[in-house]
């Protein structure tokens, strides 16, 4: 069975908002489990967003402060794993990245 989040140094989906504003996505293909291997797929995806977020070339093209984070699950995640986005997510906040689970 494939791992939920694959290609941990690429981004998935990038979507420019009228705004102005970017949303980049975290495609999971399959249920995210309470497990340490997939908090750390969690972990390491969002953090090589993170980097892309604040690398100087997307600053330079899309602007600081203004790119969200969304997972999008077909599934909804482990408690513990919503959990983990929750801490993840205040945790960005102070850097003024909103994180958003949605399960479609």
């Amino acid at each position: 069975m494939d791992d939920p989040i694959e290609n941990l140094d690429k981004i998935d989906i990038v979507g420019e908002r009228k705004d102005g504003g970017v949303d980049l996505v975290i495609v999971l293909s399959s249920a995210l489990r309470d497990c340490e291997y997939h908090e750390q797929l969690l972990k390491t995806k969002i953090q090589s967003y993170t980097d892309t977020i604040f690398s100087d070339e997307w600053i330079s093209k899309y602007g600081q402060g203004n790119s969200d984070i969304y997972i999008k699950a077909q599934v909804m995640p482990e408690q513990e794993i919503i959990n983990l986005i929750g801490a993840i997510k205040k945790h960005l906040k102070e850097f003024n990245i909103d994180l958003w689970l949605e399960v479609v």
